[in-house]
């Protein structure tokens, strides 16, 4: 009896942690994503939820520990120990195709092959009708999640504002978390407590010592729980909080339905289910009602891979183990002390050895997990100081260009200032010079002087410094279009470079006529030959073509 006990205990715990570190990562994952944890009757709630769905699983859960003890030999300790390793073994080998493996489908099918060692044969009801069940739970709660999407989508419980309706989505994802809570640790309850119920005297004690044999292994399990649900909430399950409200309660309710008697009404068995699968195909269903990828088309193929694969190699891991130690109950080498010792010998090393490769294991997934992690921060950081120098690179720039329009805009105030003081000189002179021909007597001699002015005046009307100075800062504003102009059409004369500028700084005809001391008439031939030699049809605005060089 002491023997049982402690390949229970041993069983118990094989099986505590990867559902500890594989299924219970993934439900925190949906709830975290949902938002639901931020809130702290959420975090209270939620631990009561899983202890009470626990306790169902001891008490009141018979459909599926009924069914799994029925095809357990649960008085040999080395059939508890074979199960307990084959499963963990199946999870090992199948989570190298896909993290999202499942446990309660390893073990099934490592209870199915230990049971077909030690009788020869399957429980063909059962084991079709477990089978089923798994087929119909993925279907049903694929269905369901496409239901609670679709209400999701149309907002018909809440249709005032955005705001609203998300505190609305926010609320319904709480009640969802603690449902969720309880039907997990419902449904995967038997795995832990289908082993001691069987010889407890008393069925509370072991469901206590179940709950602190968990406290224990959360505990010192916690940092990498918490790591594996967050990586799963901000990688797997970035989607909007409808989604993942969809895919918590359509978890949630299948758990539930597939954990009761009523499923054998459609002729199909309680049996426990992966959270990671219904995961996976709720992801699927909504993807395909939003009509927006939930999860990388990759990553479906391998877990629906995974799960298949779980309880294939439970069952053939289990039986070859079974057969390896001789597990029968008629066993003649069982009945003694010294025939039983040597095969527990055996598997104890089988479960060291097993357990060593999973830690390796583990280990390098953690370190390659950290290498990436740190790949991503340092290719982030390159990324940020990239951009931070195109940005300061940019800046300069800016500055630069903000500099030389300063520095030209006070160079036109002072040229500005200068020619209104030229103007007024030349003005006072020209009043001056006319106050003296008014006073000269000869008509001859006035005749002169007036021609003189004119001259002068003339000569002052060509502005040819003025003028050279606004081209000068025009190329100078206008160094971009001016490249641009010569390098696409390195035929274009000075004049007719200089009509291209002040056509794309919008003057018109008469305007260009005066700038460049020429007639309206000219202006008008100087525009045809400079769309002949820019190419451009009758049809063709020149403005428009010449804004867009």
């Amino acid at each position: 009896m002491t023997t049982f006990l402690i390949s229970v205990c041993v069983a118990t715990v094989l099986l505590a942690i990867p559902l500890c570190l594989l299924d219970y990562p993934v439900m925190l994952g949906e709830v975290c994503s949902s938002g639901a944890m931020e809130r702290w009757s959420v975090k209270i709630l939620l631990p009561l939820a899983l202890l009470f769905g626990l306790a169902l699983s001891f008490h009141y859960n018979d459909p599926i520990r009924t069914g799994l003890s029925s095809v357990l030999l649960s008085t040999e300790s080395a059939a508890v120990l074979a199960v307990a390793l084959s499963a963990l073994l199946a999870t090992m080998i199948s989570g190298m195709i896909s993290r999202y493996t499942s446990l309660v489908y390893a073990f099934v099918g490592a209870i199915f092959g230990c049971r077909l060692m030690i009788e020869g044969s399957f429980n063909w009801s059962l084991a079709s009708g477990t089978l089923l069940s798994w087929i119909a739970a993925p279907l049903v709660c694929a269905l369901l999640a496409a239901g609670f999407a679709a209400l999701s989508s149309c907002r018909t419980f809440c249709k005032s504002n955005l705001v609203r309706s998300d505190a609305s989505m926010l609320k319904l994802s709480m009640i969802a978390a603690i449902l969720f809570a309880g039907a997990f640790a419902w449904n995967n309850g038997p795995l832990l407590s289908i082993f001691p119920s069987e010889t407890a005297e008393f069925p509370e004690v072991p469901f206590l010592s179940v709950v602190a044999g968990l406290l224990v292994l959360f505990f010192f399990l916690r940092s990498s729980i918490r790591t594996e649900e967050w990586r799963i909430a901000d990688m797997e399950l970035d989607i909007p909080v409808s989604s993942v409200f969809s895919v918590m309660a359509a978890s949630a309710l299948t758990m539930a339905l597939f954990s009761t008697p009523w499923v054998s009404l459609v002729h199909l068995s309680p049996a426990p289910l992966s959270v990671s699968a219904l995961m996976v195909v709720s992801l699927f269903s909504v993807s395909l009602v939003s009509r927006r990828p939930a999860m990388e088309g990759e990553t479906m193929v391998k877990s629906v891979a995974a799960t298949v694969a779980a309880p294939v190699l439970g069952l053939l891991i289990s039986y070859c183990i079974c057969v390896i130690l001789n597990v029968r109950p008629d066993s003649p080498e069982l009945g003694h002390s010294g025939g039983r010792l040597m095969p527990m010998l055996i598997l104890l090393g089988i479960i060291a050895a097993a357990t060593s490769l999973a830690l390796y294991v583990r280990a390098q997934r953690s370190r390659e997990l950290r290498k990436q992690i740190l790949d991503s921060r340092e290719r982030q950081v390159y990324a940020a100081r990239k951009s931070l120098a195109a940005i300061e690179t940019k800046a300069e720039m800016n500055e630069k260009d903000l500099l030389n329009k300063l520095e030209i805009k006070r160079k036109e105030l002072v040229d500005f200032a200068m020619g209104i003081s030229d103007q007024k000189a030349f003005m006072e002179d020209v009043y001056g010079e006319l106050k003296t021909v008014r006073q000269m007597a000869g008509e001859q001699e006035r005749d002169a002087a007036i021609d003189n002015l004119l001259k002068s005046i003339r000569e002052r009307m060509y502005f040819s410094s003025e003028m050279n100075d606004f081209y000068a800062q025009t190329e100078i504003l206008h160094k971009d279009f001016n490249m641009r102009l010569g390098e696409a059409f390195p035929n274009l004369t000075e004049s007719e470079r200089k009509l291209a500028n002040l056509l794309r700084q919008g003057f018109s005809s008469k305007y260009i006529a005066s700038l460049m001391n020429i007639t309206p008439k000219s202006v008008e031939i100087s525009r045809y030959r400079l769309r002949a030699k820019l190419g451009l049809k009758r049809s063709d605005n020149l403005i428009q073509f010449i804004k867009t060089i």
